[in-house]
């Protein structure tokens, strides 16, 4: 069969599937679904599957060029801010991909990461924000000793550098000998999937963003936020499921040349929300909130 016609195929069989098929993804499995789906696309438009085709469709009747061979991403390591690369025109171009569990057909204004995904997930050592955050929190609970007496801890309380480095801005389990007790005495006490989120109302009452500060988030955000934009080439958003019904849309390289306006919200109990906003119109948001449970660590902000 003719290649057009035969992806012309795949994406109405995915069309008619979507009309009939609830959608089966589910949100608390983002984390598997993501390393799935790169392998299925990278898999599918290496070896003309319906699903591949689909995709080199879309990139076809988006950009006007063909899809030849797609392939893993060079690195692994957290500095590679993209997810596989593709040959195009004889030349391999790197493409982040962006899944969600619904499908549907986005706006024509969305951004791939609109539906909640981040494009950056920031440690906190980035963020003079992030940092005055950390800070903060040592000083109303840590240093102070107030969670030490009210779980009964045993191990002493680190400084502010040790327990930043080990606990606070690690994307894993908390490692100090504190930070470890601390997490099971709280789930010990509050159960095994409990965390530090009541200490944060109060926390946040008293947290205080200045207009330095909010200076200082846009210079940060200025040069993190292009440095990641720059190695993302393409950008593939799917809507749906790769092994049933699915909505492929590519889009082009997005850059965000001066982000000149931050508005931060501050509520009394939830995680710290910004928009930020650029000159040339691609305007996002950002999230400064705990990622192992509230307050035993992963403390960063993500852009979104």
């Amino acid at each position: 069969m003719d290649p057009n016609k035969a992806a012309a195929a795949a994406t109405k069989r995915a069309a008619t599937l979507a009309a009939k098929e609830p959608s089966t993804r589910k949100r608390s499995e983002a984390g598997k679904n993501e390393i799935k789906d790169i392998a299925a696309i990278i898999n599918g438009i290496n070896d003309g599957t319906p699903a591949g085709l689909q995709i080199k469709q879309a990139f076809k009747e988006k950009f006007g060029k063909e899809i030849t061979a797609a392939r893993n991403r060079t690195g692994a390591n957290r500095k590679v801010h993209y997810d596989l690369e593709i040959e195009v025109d004889s030349e391999w171009k790197t493409v982040e991909h962006k899944g969600s569990a619904t499908y549907r057909v986005p706006g024509p204004n969305e951004k791939p990461w609109s539906g909640g995904v981040q494009f950056l997930n920031g440690g906190a050592e980035k963020y003079r924000l992030a940092k005055k955050y950390a800070k903060a929190w040592y000083d109303m609970y840590i240093k102070s000793e107030v969670l030490k007496t009210e779980f009964t801890l045993s191990s002493a309380t680190p400084t502010f550098e040790d327990w930043f480095a080990k606990d606070c801005k690690v994307q894993g389990e908390p490692k100090t000998p504190f930070g470890k007790e601390l997490k099971a005495a709280v789930r010990s006490r509050d159960g095994p999937r409990s965390s530090l989120l009541s200490k944060r109302e109060k926390f946040n009452e008293a947290f205080e963003i200045t207009e330095q500060d909010e200076k200082e988030l846009i210079e940060d955000v200025n040069s993190i936020a292009n440095d990641v934009l720059q190695q993302k080439d393409y950008w593939l958003a799917i809507f749906g499921d790769l092994e049933g019904r699915f909505n492929a849309i590519w889009y082009p390289k997005f850059t965000a040349k001066l982000i000149t306006k931050v508005d931060i919200k501050k509520s009394r109990d939830k995680d710290i929300t910004m928009e930020f906003h650029g000159e040339d119109g691609v305007d996002f948001g950002g999230i400064l909130r705990w990622g192992k449970g509230a307050g035993f660590s992963n403390l960063r902000l993500d852009l979104k």
